[in-house]
């Protein structure tokens, strides 16, 4: 069963790459990972920072909208060209950092807290195990980096173009120290053999 939905998640992975819907920052981790025969990745993440909003009066988890995201270190006109993009009238906008993040089915117990334990151990300390069927577990990988600063309530900024800036420095560091931690991870990664 577990080999069976590998060869499955594999071939999925592999559309994604032919239309360009995988972020290919990442890509080093996951092929590695996917090395293993007790291992294989169901979705990825290299980070990101981002500027979101939140309507009105309206279901956010829906209709919430990025005015601009960036898997890349965004630059200062990055956030003013996302602001740009902003509606009249928004409830909130928020600067956004999300870490890094694997999701990695696992054949078994034993196996799924190998990958756990290395994965903590090498700076990735968010990481668990977020389900386990009779067919896999799946183990989530990030780093406890993260940012969620509003930026914009009630139609107004409700901060300055220097805070701004902050924000943004800030994000870009927490994305370098999250992703060295990815990297010392995968140098980690053949200890899964033994």
């Amino acid at each position: 069963m577990f080999n069976d939905d590998k060869e499955f998640t594999l071939k999925k992975l592999q559309e994604a790459l032919d239309n360009d819907f995988v972020d290919l920052e990442v890509m080093y981790l996951v092929d590695k990972i996917n090395e293993f025969k007790d291992y294989y990745t169901t979705s990825s993440c290299i980070g990101r920072c981002g500027i979101i909003e939140f309507p009105k009066d309206k279901n956010p988890k829906i209709n919430s909208r990025w005015l601009g995201k960036w898997h890349h270190y965004a630059n200062y006109d990055e956030i003013d060209e996302a602001l740009l993009k902003k509606s009249e009238n928004f409830e909130k906008i928020s600067f956004v950092l999300n870490s890094p993040i694997l999701h990695v089915a696992s054949r078994n117990a034993d196996t799924s807290k190998k990958l756990l334990e290395l994965a903590y151990h090498n700076g990735l300390k968010a990481s668990s195990i977020k389900s386990i069927s009779s067919k896999r577990y799946i183990v989530e990988i990030m780093t406890t980096a993260k940012m969620d600063a509003p930026i914009a309530y009630d139609g107004k900024m409700v901060v300055n173009r220097e805070y701004l800036d902050i924000l943004l420095d800030e994000g870009n560091l927490k994305l370098k120290h999250a992703r060295k931690s990815l990297k010392r991870f995968y140098e980690k990664l053949n200890e899964l053999q033994d």
